[in-house]
């Protein structure tokens, strides 16, 4: 049994009673606790008494003197054994006392644990080695930083301080190590949280040594897109680097502090916000990238009634610019290139301003120049081509048609019946046909003649001439004045049914003022001739106006 096991024992009974024993012990009768004999006084007796009954004292005293020295003998070796042990027992008491206040000196007490840990006989120092071991503080901080690599701060190197060993003083101090025995009895717990101090300056220094003047650093680099040798498109992600950016040091040095703060001491500061950043990601040119790979598959069909044409992305690809350095604007069309493709489709299938074969009523088939009419088909050339450059840049495949011409001042459109257009005419069998030699008009309607009639055309000169060409009834009006002046004459001329055939304001009308006088050579004369449109009876021009559908083409010719 140790000294220490044998003093927590002992300390264990003398704790169970406030004498220390099981028992009182009780002096013995007529003994002092001391050994010596007690003398009981006797009564006193009065004189007259002491002297009636006095006997002689010398035999009184023999006798009684022999019978008393005999009991004191026996009760002295008695009380001398028990106070032999009592001694014995508190000499070990006291001995066994003053060993353990020796064992405890400078000694946490027995069955002492701090945070769990037992100190039970250790000196502060000792104590504070297990407990800073349990607590993992590491002699240095590991930083990771965002290129993987790894530096140290040694604690020293930034004044490092925790309160550990400040605690573990306060708490050997808190013991009552005079009271060693009564912690065989109970158990003492402290417990605490680690916390430290460092300072900020210098821990700041050494980041600004290790993270912001290293030479190592790199700036971020912006996604981009590249072109394959296979004419597809990818996108090369952007690389963050690991350059801090300027005026976010401190948002640096504010992570770093706050992980040691709560106690850590692996710090990885790639996830500090304080990083340069690239301007383009790859998730901004995913979109651009999509689209451009989509160009090689698009196809924009365009409908010419009795054909298509079909832009495929080979042609498209050519068309495209890109530029890597600029990746975010995406890519462009080139719109001369486009536009060029637009003019081909336009000499093809235009058909306005294209002499036509015509076979007339009385002269046989004559070509009739487009002259200043307006019928044919006219693609719109520029918004033809914007429609094209914006399908491209949405990376969009299309069925459509041309964009066809309209005229601006007089909401014209440059288009015919569809079911006309063919690849040798875009006219049929029903037409209108005048023939401003013979000043005569037929009209023909699924190749059958329907209608005819004399006419008056505009006096042969520079302003009221008629022109020969190929126009289209596209507008009428009922009850519609005439203005307009010619040849240094201005008129107003009141109609009753106003078909219009053309932009310049040819129209075939009724007109009262020719006093049902049509044909021949009237024309000729400056009164009579009209000043370009063509004049007809009233229920010619109401036949006109009521029979003859819109879009009918208008031949006239000389």
């Amino acid at each position: 049994m140790s000294h220490e096991d044998m003093a927590r024992m002992i300390a264990k009974n003398m704790a169970m009673q406030d004498g220390g024993f099981d028992e009182p012990i009780t002096p013995v009768r007529g003994v002092s606790d001391f050994g010596e004999e007690t003398i009981k006084p006797k009564k006193p007796k009065t004189t007259e008494t002491r002297s009636k009954n006095a006997k002689p004292a010398s035999k009184q005293t023999s006798k009684n003197g022999k019978k008393k020295k005999k009991k004191s003998s026996s009760g002295k070796t008695v009380a001398i054994a028990i106070c032999s042990v009592v001694g014995v027992m508190i000499v070990a008491a006291g001995g066994f006392y003053l060993w353990g206040m020796n064992s405890y000196k400078d000694r946490f007490l027995g069955n002492t644990y701090i945070n769990g840990i037992e100190v039970s006989g250790k000196t502060k120092a000792e104590a504070y080695k297990l407990v800073s071991e349990q607590a993992v503080i590491p002699k240095a901080i590991t930083v990771t930083k965002k290129d993987g690599t790894t530096f140290s701060i040694k604690l020293s190197e930034i004044g490092y301080n925790d309160n550990t060993q400040n605690l573990i003083t306060q708490y050997y101090t808190q013991q009552n190590h005079y009271s060693w025995f009564s912690s065989a009895m109970k158990r003492t717990d402290f417990t605490f949280e680690s916390k430290f101090k460092y300072d900020k300056a210098k821990l700041e220094k050494v980041l600004k040594r290790k993270v912001l003047d290293s030479q190592s650093t790199k700036d971020p680099e912006d996604a981009y897109i590249k072109k394959g040798d296979d004419n597809s498109y990818v996108v090369v992600k952007e690389t963050t680097g690991d350059a801090v950016e300027e005026g976010k040091i401190d948002e640096l040095y504010s992570y770093v502090e706050n992980q040691i703060d709560d106690g850590s001491f692996d710090v990885d500061i790639s996830k500090a916000d304080c990083y340069k950043k690239p301007a383009i990601t790859a998730d901004m040119l995913e979109e651009t990238c999509q689209k451009l790979n989509n160009l090689n598959d698009i196809e924009i069909t365009f409908d010419f009634i009795y054909t298509t044409e079909t832009l495929t992305g080979d042609t498209i690809m050519d068309w495209i610019t890109f530029d890597e350095d600029n990746a975010e604007a995406g890519y462009t069309v080139d719109e001369d290139k486009a536009m060029a493709y637009v003019e081909d489709l336009a000499d093809k299938y235009d058909t306005f301003g294209k002499d036509r074969e015509f076979k007339t009523t009385k002269r046989g088939t004559i070509t009739i120049s487009e002259g200043q009419g307006c019928y044919g088909w006219w693609i719109d050339q520029q918004k033809t081509c914007d429609l094209i450059v914006d399908l491209v840049e949405k990376g969009e495949s299309a069925e459509t048609e041309p964009v066809y011409y309209v005229n601006p001042d007089s909401a014209y459109e440059y288009t015919c019946n569809k079911d006309w257009r063919t690849a040798d005419k875009d006219y049929g069998n029903t037409y209108i046909e005048v023939d401003l030699t013979a000043q005569h008009l037929w009209y023909y309607k699924d190749g059958k003649l329907t209608m005819e009639s004399d006419i008056v055309s505009g006096y042969p000169s520079k302003s009221r001439n008629t022109p020969g060409g190929v126009y289209k009834l596209w507008y009428k009006e009922k009850g519609k004045t005439l203005r307009g002046s010619a040849d240094g004459q201005s008129y107003a001329s009141y109609v009753d049914y106003w078909n219009n055939v053309s932009t310049i304001g040819i129209g075939l009308h009724d007109a009262s003022w020719q006093n049902g006088n049509f044909g021949g050579e009237r024309y000729k004369s400056s009164t009579w001739g009209s000043h370009g449109c063509i004049n007809m009876p009233l229920d010619k021009a109401k036949y006109v106006y009521e029979k003859i559908d819109m879009g009918t083409p208008v031949f006239m010719y000389w």
